[in-house]
């Protein structure tokens, strides 16, 4: 549906969005993920045309839209700011849209009174958007872009301003209506949980640059580079030096110890190695487990979070880990208390440093 192929963007000296190529399939979820600043923003404004591209070439359902403008494209975008016009009603701001395109009103009724019912506020029609709550103002905004029936919807951190408990509540609603409505939709964030609740894919962004493209497992799982494994969630990052490999492991030494992790197209002999380690991949033995990686360590700190318990473990290098587990009355290490440290090798990731 929507494709981008070596897309550049400049503004005078700064490159943005730097040589990206990338395509959107139809009816897909795909989310734009990264910090501030690293061109995910810039991105959606190119595909909805509110910024031309320095160099490269954007289509949308195999149109290339080089000096096509916004109103043209068949693509609506939802602000983070809602955007609605205060002197008018609910109905009227869902109706703009299709009144400029002066359809009859026997056409608009119907679009409208659906779109509202998709957002489930067909009782708010009368109301000016100052009668209403932030998740409501969205609820609108959103119902204007889709009455358009456009064939991708933008959505520019749409759900930013609202509080956290109705941001998870519309997450879960905005990915019901995408897979309802069978829109592509591409939605900007720099809320990695956001991402990875409701995406069908997930482009992480850093500098201008995609670093990955992979579904959200993958993108967790599987992270391609050291950003994304620190950016996407939390993680350990080891860094060490091949010494060896055996039976489908490679072998990297950590300050003297030894660690098995699977081989790897990044891992040379005797190079160094950037391992990821997820903290709930990780656990704390006691000395006679009889665990394979067994590295010994020191308690700092441990926090209760809820529904787990984060142990935070200083290493014999002086590197703090993270190490997060269930509570267990049993097993809650005190600060200072000595222990192991372990974890399957299977579950390390090699990474790009």
């Amino acid at each position: 549906m929507v494709q981008l192929h070596n897309v550049v963007k400049s503004f005078s000296d700064n490159v943005v969005v730097n040589n990206v190529t990338m395509h959107i399939n139809k009816g897909e979820f795909l989310t734009l993920l990264g910090p501030s600043g690293c061109g995910k923003t810039t991105t959606l404004r190119m595909i909805a045309g509110f910024e031309q591209p320095t160099e490269g070439e954007i289509s949308i359902d195999g149109q290339v839209v080089h000096g096509i403008p916004p109103h043209k494209r068949d693509v609506n975008t939802v602000f983070q700011s809602y955007a609605l016009f205060p002197h008018m009603s609910v109905y009227e701001n869902v109706a703009f849209g299709l009144k400029m395109k002066k359809l009859k009103k026997s056409e608009i009724e119907p679009r409208v009174s659906e779109a509202l019912k998709l957002v489930q506020l067909e009782d708010f029609s009368t109301r000016k958007p100052d009668q209403l709550s932030g998740g409501q103002k969205q609820r609108v905004a959103i119902a204007r872009a889709i009455v358009n029936s456009p064939k991708v919807l933008l959505l520019d951190e749409p759900l930013g301003a609202l509080d956290l408990k109705l941001r998870k509540q519309m997450q879960v609603e905005l990915k019901h209506l995408q897979q309802k409505l069978g829109i592509t939709f591409v939605y900007v964030t720099h809320d990695q949980e956001e991402a990875l609740t409701m995406s069908d894919r997930i482009a992480v962004m850093n500098h201008g640059v995609i670093e990955q493209v992979g579904t959200p497992d993958e993108i967790y799982e599987r992270p391609a580079s050291r950003f994304v494994a620190d950016f996407i969630g939390e993680t350990n990052i080891f860094e060490g030096t091949v010494v060896g490999f055996e039976n489908g492991y490679a072998y990297i030494e950590l300050s003297g110890h030894k660690i098995p992790v699977p081989q790897s197209e990044l891992l040379k002999m005797n190079g160094s190695a950037t391992v990821a380690i997820r903290p709930e991949q990780l656990k704390i033995v006691d000395d006679v487990s009889e665990q394979a990686i067994k590295i010994p360590g020191k308690v700092v700190e441990h926090i209760y979070v809820g529904s787990v318990i984060k142990t935070t473990v200083s290493l014999p290098w002086q590197q703090h880990i993270t190490v997060s587990s269930v509570p267990d009355e049993k097993h809650v290490y005190q600060p200072n208390s000595d222990v192991f440290v372990s974890w399957e090798p299977k579950k390390a990731v090699v990474v790009k440093s």
